[in-house]
């Protein structure tokens, strides 16, 4: 008989967007439940001191509750605070990154802001569709691999959601299906769509194997509106549906973004902030931060395809970007010509390997590590030196907490916080700190 808790109250929400109540010293998490609710659950997993569980009833809905203007918001494993009001949602995402700072960190810090996104629609540039074995469109459902079809995403941009349709008519028609990983059958693993500000598209198809019925599908999706580049993904891989290395199918010009004044070649398997609208204020934020006078010398961690480092590269007398992925650093160096930034550098390699040797007579050290954080042979090499600030940019509160807290052990004092919401909709957020040590204390 399922086990049936009644009457909890939604105290908080977990940065994977699981609502937090508490009964009888008993933690639960509890999926599709919104901060504020009163809510009925049932218990699918239990431990000692926490249980999981999902939703059964509402008894009272939140004070902060807002109707989702997305019709998939229950099914869909994308957006997880669109029914409350985007204001509370903010203030949640504050609040989190407090006590995570406080609980880890051991850090302190009242003075908290959080610059809003001006649209909870249409911000992301770049999105991910699954497909089923009917060769239906949508998202899987939270924890399962069942989709959610869908017609269109109301945070993807005008043309993907143009596409959406068209794509579905196609696959139909070459009788395609998507991948199934219980049967093992089934060709399209994943498609991946990044609009740019100009409504161009970049699509890359991960498929199991390069069938005839794909080459079709390929040949006639580059025929398809504002599809300027194809490109293809074979992932042979039973248990995995991640995008691998790609094969360019079709090219019209070359894909490209924009970061204020900066333009941005960007390969499929290359990181770029996924929020249009945002980046720039992430950015403006960090510059503003680091009171950049132009004499400075800047290494820059992680940095992807130069994004980060050309940006700072208009403020700063040298920034020298270090990254790991081979055709990030080739995209970086294309786009380094392309906007003419000579005092911008770029190494392929290990960010915890490169340190020590580029670490001598910089100023400033920005990181912008994957969610796992710094590597801990990076700190102590940070140890050893002379600098005295860092540029710490963060999606993983946690991590952030802890590394900021071990930079304190060394002698760093975090002088500045501030969070820039590039995921609306969520409970995930960016973070820009700014540590100091000696006389910048």
């Amino acid at each position: 008989m399922d086990k049936i808790i009644k009457e909890l109250e939604v105290i908080d929400i977990t940065e994977e967007g699981k609502g937090v109540c508490k009964k009888d010293n008993k933690v639960y998490f509890v999926e599709n439940a919104s901060f504020g609710e009163i809510v009925d659950i049932k218990v699918i997993k239990e431990k000692k001191n926490f249980a999981e569980g999902i939703k059964v009833n509402t008894i009272r809905k939140s004070d902060f509750y807002e109707k989702p203007d997305c019709p998939y918001f229950y099914s869909c494993d994308g957006c997880s605070t669109m029914d409350i009001e985007y204001e509370k949602e903010l203030e949640l995402k504050v609040q989190m990154v407090k006590n995570k700072l406080k609980r880890i960190g051991k850090l302190n810090l009242d003075s908290i802001e959080i610059t809003k996104c001006p649209t909870r629609e249409g911000f992301r540039n770049k999105i991910e569709f699954k497909v089923n074995k009917m060769g239906q469109i949508g998202y899987y459902r939270a924890g399962s691999h069942q989709l959610t079809a869908i017609d269109s995403c109301i945070i993807a941009g005008k043309n993907t959601n143009l596409l959406i349709p068209r794509l579905k008519e196609l696959i139909k028609e070459h009788r395609i299906s998507g991948y199934d990983r219980n049967s093992k059958s089934g060709e399209i693993k994943n498609i991946t769509i990044r609009e740019n500000k100009k409504g161009e598209i970049q699509l890359t198809l991960t498929v199991r194997k390069l069938t005839r019925e794909i080459e079709k599908l390929l040949k006639d999706i580059k025929e398809l509106d504002n599809i300027i580049e194809v490109h293809y993904s074979i992932n042979e891989d039973s248990k995995s549906e991640i995008m691998k290395s790609t094969t360019l199918y079709f090219r019209k010009k070359d894909y490209t973004d924009t970061i204020g004044k900066l333009k941005f070649k960007i390969s499929p398997r290359s990181f770029f902030q996924t929020n249009a609208l945002m980046t720039e204020k992430l950015y403006e934020e960090a510059v503003r931060q680091m009171k950049l006078k132009g004499t400075e010398k800047i290494l820059d961690l992680y940095c992807g395809i130069g994004s980060t480092s050309l940006y700072f590269g208009q403020y700063a007398r040298k920034v020298i970007g270090v990254e790991i992925v081979k055709d990030a650093v080739k995209d970086a160096n294309a786009n380094k010509e392309i906007n003419g930034l000579n005092n911008v550098e770029f190494v392929l390699g290990k960010s915890e390997n490169e340190i020590a040797r580029l670490l001598e007579k910089i100023d400033i050290l920005v990181v912008d590590p994957p969610r796992k954080g710094l590597d801990k042979k990076l700190i102590q090499e940070v140890s050893k030196s002379k600098l005295n600030k860092i540029m710490y940019i963060s999606c993983n509160p946690g991590t952030l907490a802890r590394d900021l807290g071990l930079l304190e052990e060394i002698g760093f004092v975090t002088r500045e916080v501030k969070l820039v919401d590039m995921f609306v909709n969520s409970m995930h957020v960016e973070i820009v700190a700014l540590l100091v040590k000696g006389k910048n204390q």
